[in-house]
């Protein structure tokens, strides 16, 4: 009896040490909250992957409906709390410092993918503004005019695509598919032969001086002087053309003074070009002085239509009519170094870019005297002239704002809720969501070069 007392007792002692032993090996509490913290930080960037990988398939939802941006605004209010780990060891911080280094290397992969999409969608929209403005232009319905702007707006966004995606040679096959429908244009235009139609030799012309401008910019690509020498003797001469004719038409009255603008800026370009391809000065003083002239007297004739009354001299066209002038101007002082005066200029065209595009929008658009192509081309002007602007701001002026993103984003809104898009209309509504495009495209682009 009291040896199996006596075994009892040993075998309590021996057990009690080992689980001492044993115990002595195991981590304290301590000593597991880091690990916890850990895994919940690897659960906390997980979601924020998936969070992110949502939002991008909404934002390439959203491109033709804004307004359910607004709707999806309170999710990120749940999410934002998983970016705040706290920071109590070393240890932690660390974790830390390599979460944000995670969070930033999938922040990438996201713009990335949304680049790789939105190129998707980009070229899908080009292709079909260069389809549709083909089909209403080889129909009537849409001006010389109007179709090379669709054209040069479609096939510059394809060029920039295919520059994104590094493909080469890209740039000259796409500008010989362009050549191809100008030639097209010019064949079209011949053959219809109407001397009695206001401003149809005016327009046979211009599509030659397109043309011949296309063959110029397909020579310089690939770098063939011989081509470019012929081209730009084609471009010189047919500006010249182009701008005798506009001339005679405004004098009998078939021709308008945007068409006579026109005109005069192509001759501008050719004498740039001409220079450049012969080794002289590209900014001739001189020629853009003779331009801006020119440009004068535009804007003191719509003046002066605007106080009569006249149709020609509305107030959308006058404020134009200055900032083209004002551009020119700006142009010239650039380039004679006198930053200051440029950039005052440059400030003024986009005022009254930005007040034409308002007057259209909002006074003649709903009036029907103005179609969404005039409101596009002004916001092209207000854009233009806020790009050169900013280049030649000094960089402790303040940031710029002058609303141009929402103005697009209520082109796109207004273009969306046309519902009868019988004629040119589609077209006029590609073009916007190009532009559209193009702008998504730069923020992307600049996102991932950060």
């Amino acid at each position: 009896m009291s040896d199996r007392f006596h075994f009892c007792i040993s075998s309590s002692i021996v057990c009690s040490m080992i689980g001492l032993v044993f115990w002595s090996q195991i981590p304290s509490t301590s000593q597991l909250i880091p690990h916890r913290e850990s895994l919940t930080s690897v659960n906390s960037q997980a979601t924020i992957n998936s969070f992110l990988d949502i939002e991008e398939g909404e934002t390439a939802t959203m491109l033709d409906h804004p307004s359910s941006t607004n709707r999806n605004k309170g999710k990120h209010k749940q999410y934002i709390p998983l970016n705040l780990v706290p920071e109590h060891t070393k240890n932690q911080s660390h974790q830390n410092r390599s979460g944000k280094s995670n969070l930033s290397t999938s922040n990438q992969r996201v713009v990335s993918r949304k680049l790789k999409r939105h190129l998707q969608q980009t070229e899908k929209n080009a292709n079909e503004l260069i389809g549709q403005s083909s089909d209403s232009f080889r129909k009537g319905l849409m001006s010389l005019v109007d179709y090379n702007l669709a054209l040069n707006i479609a096939y510059d966004t394809k060029i920039e695509a295919a520059n994104i995606r590094q493909v080469k040679r890209a740039k000259v096959s796409l500008l010989t598919s362009k050549q191809k429908l100008l030639r097209q244009a010019v064949e079209q235009l011949q053959n219809f032969n109407q001397p009695a139609a206001q401003g149809w030799f005016g327009d046979v012309y211009h599509a030659k001086l397109l043309l011949a401008q296309n063959q110029y910019e397909i020579a310089s690509e690939i770098k063939d002087s011989d081509a470019q020498h012929i081209a730009i003797e084609q471009v010189t001469r047919n500006s010249d053309d182009y701008f005798s004719i506009r001339k005679i038409e405004l004098q009998v009255g078939e021709a308008d003074l945007s068409e006579f603008r026109r005109a005069s800026k192509s001759v501008y370009f050719a004498n740039q070009e001409r220079n450049l391809f012969f080794g002289q000065d590209k900014n001739d003083s001189r020629n853009i002085a003779v331009f801006a002239r020119g440009l004068e007297e535009i804007k003191t004739d719509v003046e002066w239509m605007a106080s009569r009354g006249a149709g020609l001299g509305r107030s959308d066209l006058l404020e134009i009519s200055k900032a083209q002038l004002t551009y020119v101007k700006g142009n010239y002082f650039r380039e004679n170094k006198q930053t200051e005066k440029s950039r005052i200029l440059f400030s003024q065209s986009m005022n009254h870019a930005k007040a034409a595009w308002s007057e259209r929008i909002n006074k003649y658009y709903p009036l029907g005297t103005a179609s969404l192509h005039d409101i596009s081309t002004s916001w092209i002007m207000w854009k233009a002239s806020e790009s050169k602007y900013v280049d030649l701001k000094s960089p402790d002026a303040p940031s710029l704002d002058t609303g141009i993103k929402v103005a697009l984003d209520r082109m796109v809104n207004t273009s969306e809720m046309i519902s009868d898009r019988r004629g040119r209309i589609t077209s006029d509504i590609s073009l916007i969501r190009c532009l559209k495009n193009s702008e998504i495209l730069s923020d992307l682009k600049e996102q991932q070069s950060k």
